[in-house]
């Protein structure tokens, strides 16, 4: 039988679920045990500390594992330690460290993008910057409107549009702001007492400019999870200005419902052929003539469209079509891992 390890936080956590009980508490790890051995795999969840501080690691077995959106990612950058000293290791992680380190942070997530070499998925034109002064370097180049992103953030938060140069300079001070009085104090002293000395930027959280998509009035997400694609339509509301993300659950559209412009399900299954994960989170735009890879997560993401929707998408053959079959997380995640293992074995 094959042997799952499933990693959880210090809260014993495993994964993200919509409507799980208690709140916050992931998914249900007795329902994904009888799933995994229905489908002939043992599973042992463990929480990172009590598998990194051992003496011997398991090395013939596969590794799941959660990510977190801990206040500031604190946790966060702890479990991506653990991974990369799993995968370093020679363990087998799903999915590798790579889609951990693009999770909530859309810099990596851009240069994850960039790094496929396809050109089909770089359709939006995305720039990223670690201080507020290198993006002061390109601003003579840059063609008005365009979209600023904090590297961390969901639902919308942290994306901002910029119409002009005066624009431009407010908005990223605003995203790169790391003042902070102490340092700045320091740094104020070594300039004048170290001649020369170039003092440290006031504006040093990384962000993301990208050229802007005009004329939206929705977006798509897609769910990918394995066989499996789940999608719903987002519209734009005036009062989130151009985002479309973040305007609540009951407001969007899902399966058969979701207004699918032809081509769209085939456009997120050429997008996920070019990463090695099981599942992802996809969002996708339309502008009336081709289509446009606005995001990408690949663990941790909000999973509300899976009990929002009635059923989901699968491909017979080279045709797309709908199967009416509520399933839960557990299910359709626990389907994913075993074709992924499966296909990959």
């Amino acid at each position: 039988m094959v042997k799952i390890i499933a990693l959880t936080d210090y809260k014993n956590r495993f994964g993200s679920k919509h409507f799980d009980h208690p709140y916050r508490s992931g998914m249900d790890k007795a329902l994904l045990t009888t799933l995994f051995l229905n489908s002939g795999f043992e599973i042992e969840f463990t929480q990172f500390t009590e598998l990194i501080n051992r003496k011997d690691i398991p090395k013939n077995c596969y590794y799941l594992y959660t990510s977190s959106e801990d206040i500031h990612y604190r946790y966060k950058n702890f479990i991506e330690d653990c991974i990369l000293f799993l995968q370093q290791s020679g363990c087998k992680v799903i999915p590798g460290y790579d889609y951990m380190r693009a999770n909530n942070n859309k810099v990596f997530m851009e240069l994850l993008r960039k790094s496929t070499g396809n050109r089909e998925l770089q359709t939006i034109v995305s720039e990223v910057f670690g201080t507020y002064e290198e993006a002061m370097s390109v601003l003579l180049r840059l063609q008005f409107p365009v979209v600023i992103k904090t590297s961390e953030g969901a639902t919308g938060r942290g994306v901002f549009k910029a119409e002009n140069e005066r624009e431009f300079k407010k908005k990223v001070k605003k995203v790169s702001n790391s003042f902070s009085l102490f340092y700045h104090f320091k740094e104020f002293i070594r300039v004048n007492i170290h001649k020369g000395y170039i003092r440290e930027s006031d504006y040093r959280n990384k962000f993301i400019v990208q050229n802007m998509i005009k004329g939206l009035h929705n977006d798509w997400k897609v769910y990918f999870f394995g066989d499996k694609y789940y999608i719903f339509y987002r519209p734009v509301f005036k009062h989130r200005g151009f985002r479309a993300s973040g305007g609540g659950y009951d407001n969007y559209f899902y399966g058969e419902e979701a207004k699918a412009e032809p081509g769209l399900l085939s456009f997120a299954e050429d997008v996920v052929r070019c990463f090695k994960v099981p599942n992802a989170s996809i969002d996708i735009a339309w502008d009336g003539t081709r289509f446009h890879l606005i995001e990408i997560q690949f663990l941790y993401f909000g999973t509300a469209g899976i009990p929002y929707s009635g059923g989901y998408f699968t491909k017979d053959n080279s045709d797309w079509k709908f199967v009416e079959n509520k399933l839960s997380i557990e299910e359709v995640y626990a389907r994913s891992i075993e074709l992924f293992i499966n296909n990959n074995s």
